[in-house]
């Protein structure tokens, strides 16, 4: 399934330096068409066009039902209850290649004031799904389906992520068993402050279901998708996002019939179709709860009143961003394990040139940065882009 979505007034960067005003955005949906049931993949598809509407500019999900609901009865509805979604309007609905696709106008005000992180994507390291229960497999061959639903999973919050830049991390981890200066390696080693994992608890067959069986072949069953997500923060070593899923649907193959998850058969089957919708709304949850936590870009070098900053354009840095630095120490606490301690200077820097994942950024007021060292830390600054002029495009691939 894949999307798009623009901002129709200002640019997506400047809205965390503007007062909270309303704003129009426009988002297309897409579902695909199972088994000519257009109706269901119309309704999915204006559900996934009102998420989209809702993420991208920064404000929750909370309303969506009520908001797709309308919009299937009707083409433009008020929404009293809720200050963030003013008027939504649908723009245009179509069939293509088996997909309903579905273009929404969102008239959208948020309640509180956007963060200042938004504009900046955090990169988030996705570990291998768990099948915790393997020997619940063997019926229909599903051993792939936890390293297949990362997969898809990746790929459905790489769509809807503006605040999030999923990448693959294929090694399994107990994030609770991590010593600080494990975490600190990982961050180091990978550019990245969010780690991810997730477990599929509960692949079973419950007990039979309707009369669609003889006696050359087995009753149709219920079973089971229950997935569990974890966001860690290695950083500040907490727990950013945790949430169960459960879902079931009707299994209606014989015990002897593989559905291996690496192909796109199981997932045009019905329970396919149920563990997919599960996925979908486990990305749209991580990107929501991702969106407003803190962004720390690593300075990796010094030079007289420049650093070099782990964060490029690949995380939605632009030329003119300004840093507040910060220095990071390490500090035994009480029982003796080394803890991060971060002191805010008054020094703050902005960026003059950009890679894809690296950004050299200067004093603002042209000091030394004799006291920032290697292994400090910047934060986004609110500062107004006025003060310091135009700047110029000095941008480096």
């Amino acid at each position: 399934m894949s999307t798009s979505a623009k901002l129709l007034l200002p640019a997506l960067l400047g809205l965390y330096q503007l007062p909270v005003q309303a704003q129009w955005y426009e988002t297309t949906g897409r579902a695909p068409i199972r088994q000519g049931d257009e109706a269901t993949a119309r309704a999915q598809a204006t559900e996934d066009a009102v998420k989209r509407a809702l993420l991208f500019a920064g404000v929750s999900v909370r309303s969506v039902q009520q908001v797709t609901d309308g919009l299937l009865t009707q083409e433009s509805l008020q929404v009293e209850s809720s200050g963030e979604v003013q008027n939504v309007q649908l723009v245009t609905e179509t069939t293509r290649d088996g997909y309903f696709e579905v273009t929404i106008r969102a008239d959208i005000e948020p309640a509180e004031s956007v963060c200042p992180t938004l504009a900046y994507r955090k990169k988030l390291l996705i570990t291998p799904f768990r099948l915790a229960n393997p020997e619940q497999a063997i019926v229909g061959d599903l051993f792939n389906i936890g390293k297949v639903s990362g997969k898809v999973f990746s790929s459905k919050l790489e769509e809807v992520g503006h605040s999030s830049w999923p990448a693959a991390y294929n090694n399994p981890v107990d994030v609770t068993a991590l010593s600080y200066l494990e975490r600190k390696a990982l961050q180091q080693q990978l550019g990245a402050r969010y780690i991810l994992t997730a477990s599929i608890d509960d692949v079973s067959l419950g007990g039979s279901t309707g009369t669609n069986w003889t006696f050359w072949t087995d009753a149709d069953r219920d079973r089971y998708y229950h997935l569990q997500v974890q966001v860690f923060d290695l950083a500040e070593e907490r727990t950013v996002f945790s949430q169960k899923y459960q879902t079931t649907s009707v299994w209606t193959f014989r015990k002897s019939t593989d559905l291996d998850p690496s192909y796109h058969r199981f997932w045009e089957t019905t329970y396919g179709q149920a563990a997919e919708r599960i996925l979908n709304a486990a990305a749209m949850d991580v990107e929501e709860a991702i969106r407003c936590e803190p962004l720390q870009a690593e300075v990796t070098q010094v030079k007289e009143n420049q650093v070099l900053l782990n964060i490029g354009k690949a995380h939605g840095a632009q030329i003119g961003d300004t840093f507040k630095l910060v220095h990071r120490r390490e500090v035994p606490d009480s029982f003796g394990r080394i803890q991060p301690l971060l002191a805010v200077t008054e020094l703050t820097v902005r960026v003059t040139q950009l890679s894809s994942e690296a950004a050299w950024a200067e004093s603002v007021d042209a000091k030394l940065l004799a006291n920032i060292q290697a292994g400090d830390v910047a934060m986004p600054a609110r500062l107004p882009v006025d003060e310091f002029g135009d700047p110029a495009d000095t941008t480096e691939d």
